[in-house]
């Protein structure tokens, strides 16, 4: 292992800390990237020999390691300054402690990783408001943040992160007590965003859009999946968001054809869309916005009723379709017909799916959720 610079362990359940003990007895200066995804067995002991022997990594997957721990996170900022990318998704004994360990925000000996620019917390739910605190403090050049699926965030928290400027991409993706006044805090901060996810924020509505074209009109991707949001919020947003790129609102039923029409007239450079679970959307409005002239992925509702060769979904053409489906296998043949350029999904779909029956030339398999 003298010259390896990538190691990939992800899945390999059976993995034990005696077994990682055999492989790190001495220093891998070479490594760069360690993958230990969803290896559930992994303990702080083992973080510890990585610490010890592996200081020159950059990259520390751990997602899914659910037995790590604060201590865990400690001998990472004792021994990994060098660590550029750290994803501890779904380490659910995490807390507002270990995030101060990585910060150097604590009164350990750590000084913590200070260079990190990607940090991923999803489904980290002891993480409250303190955490946010520690990272704007402490971890300055953090360029991606992920706080998808954690309860505990709460608008106060967004204060804190509302001043980052290194900060490019925002994953508040499910964080049930975010509202518009968190949104607000983004808005009237120093950041400049190029991405933000608020999907599942039920309390993001209308006001928020307006917060987002006053202080966050630089974003390339916008993600308000399930928010309550309608067309006028859309005509807020708008006006001022000419260099948005992909702008996702499934299932926001609020949203009709006026809504449609209006990212049609100002969203020029719209690269795509995505529109599942808007019902009261209708043919005039897919119409209005197939016409955006850099469009090339369109997400769209299943429609009721089937497709025949007369009346298909789509055409082959620029635009590439995903549909995503929320019915059974048997449906899938009337899905197909004249679909040539579709991909699509499964969407609430537990049974699994004859790939090789059922794959087009162009198609892509995607999990609607985009959780883990």
């Amino acid at each position: 292992m003298a010259n390896i610079e990538s190691l990939n362990l992800s899945g390999c359940y059976n993995l034990t800390d005696n077994g990682l003990g055999h492989a790190f007895v001495q220093e891998i200066g070479s490594l760069r990237a360690l993958n230990l995804s969803l290896c559930k067995q992994i303990t702080d002991s083992s973080l510890g020999r990585i610490a010890q022997y592996l200081k020159g990594l950059e990259v520390l997957e751990l997602g899914g390691c659910s037995n790590i721990t604060n201590t865990g996170l400690l001998l990472i900022a004792w021994g990994l300054q060098r660590l550029k990318s750290l994803n501890l998704r779904s380490c659910r004994h995490l807390s507002d402690v270990g995030i101060g360990h990585l910060a150097g925000m604590t009164r350990s000996a750590a000084e913590g990783c200070l260079g990190l620019e990607q940090l991923t917390l999803q489904d980290c739910q002891k993480l409250t408001d303190l955490s946010l605190k520690h990272i704007s403090r402490g971890l300055t050049g953090l360029r991606l943040l992920n706080l998808s699926f954690c309860g505990g965030i709460s608008d106060a928290g967004l204060l804190h992160l509302s001043h980052m400027g290194s900060l490019r991409s925002l994953n508040l993706r499910s964080c049930d007590n975010i509202s518009d006044t968190g949104i607000m805090h983004l808005a009237m901060g120093s950041l400049r965003l190029s991405g933000l996810d608020v999907s599942f924020c039920d309390k993001v509505g209308d006001q928020s859009l307006a917060y987002i074209a006053q202080g966050l009109d630089g974003l390339k991707s916008l993600s308000l999946c399930s928010c309550h949001i309608s067309d006028d919020g859309i005509n807020r947003m708008v006006r001022q968001m000419h260099g948005l790129r992909t702008l996702n609102i499934g299932q926001c039923v609020r949203i009709t054809d006026k809504g449609l029409e209006l990212i049609a007239e100002h969203l020029s450079q719209l690269t795509g869309i995505d529109l599942y679970g808007c019902t009261r959307i209708t043919k005039r409005g897919l119409e209005r916005i197939t016409q955006l002239p850099c469009l090339k992925v369109r997400i769209l509702l299943a429609l009721s009723q089937p497709a025949t060769e007369s009346r298909p979904f789509c055409s082959p053409g620029r635009i590439r379709y995903r549909l995503h489906l929320g019915f059974m296998e048997g449906d899938l043949p009337e899905v197909s017909a004249g679909c040539l350029n579709a991909g699509w999904t499964s969407s609430g779909h537990r049974a699994p799916l004859e790939r090789e029956k059922w794959v087009w030339p162009h198609c892509t398999f995607r999990n609607r959720r985009g959780c883990f």
